[in-house]
């Protein structure tokens, strides 16, 4: 996995495992190309995930080297599924739909074949993309693939725990940081967010939720520590399909 923290100021970088399965891709999931025609590109392409963890009041829309993608409205915790787009230095633009006013612009270079995703988010005045090459590979037989992605600013460094699990299934995650996969038991299940400090205490919990055999997740930490528990701002677990179609 590579992870690429993107904003106006900073780049940073961490390295990890490498990706596998990307043959799935084209057989499974929306195709967009340059032309915005929704027709199979024929030239070299990789594939780009989007969610939206900004409280961006306004729609936010997705430019790539000035063709828009995102013709919808892209809302707070939107997850727009894996599209198309050819290799190379690629230029992103996130823009507020109402004013036209970019809030970020980056440059990424996508390689052949390759999944990435982009989680933005936002850091008091800023506006933040954790932009990541994901490192996929099958689930074993009778497990679930799962990662944690951390958009709260401000909240603490977690470990995540399935329910009736004593050990945690993911730990020491920071904001802005994301976990591999890993494999997980599946069927009916809590999913438990702790402060690494702290393992007496739950941050959040996500409970009544069904892992599928085979099925690759993403879990986002969203929202604010300390907001009213029934207010949008409100620290929560958003889980996520990886490949729907798979």
């Amino acid at each position: 996995m590579k992870t690429q923290i993107i904003n106006f100021k900073n780049k940073t970088w961490q390295i990890g495992k490498h990706l596998m399965v990307l043959m799935l891709l084209p057989f499974t999931f929306s195709c967009l190309d340059d032309d915005g025609t929704g027709s199979l590109p024929n030239e070299p392409t990789a594939y780009v995930s989007f969610y939206n963890g900004t409280n961006e009041a306004s729609d936010i829309q997705i430019e790539v080297d000035s063709t828009v993608y995102d013709r919808k409205a892209f809302d707070f915790g939107e997850f727009i599924d894996y599209w198309y787009f050819y290799t190379g230095e690629r230029n992103f633009s996130f823009v507020d739909s109402d004013s036209d006013q970019s809030l970020l612009d980056t440059a990424v270079n996508l390689g052949v074949e390759k999944a990435y995703s982009f989680f933005l988010t936002e850091t008091g005045d800023e506006y933040t993309t954790l932009f990541i090459e994901d490192s996929l590979e099958t689930p074993v037989n009778g497990k679930a693939l799962i990662r944690l992605v951390h958009l709260s600013s401000g909240g603490p460094e977690v470990n995540l725990f399935q329910r009736d699990h004593e050990e945690a299934i993911l730990e020491s995650l920071s904001f802005l940081e994301s976990t591999d996969f890993v494999n997980v038991d599946t069927g009916e299940t809590d999913l438990i967010l702790k402060a690494s400090s702290d393992d007496q205490n739950e941050v959040v919990r996500l409970n009544d939720i069904h892992l599928r055999e085979g099925r690759i997740y993403t879990v986002v930490i969203r929202g604010k520590l300390g907001a009213e528990s029934n207010s949008a701002d409100a620290i929560r677990l958003q889980l996520i399909r990886n490949y729907p179609n798979y």
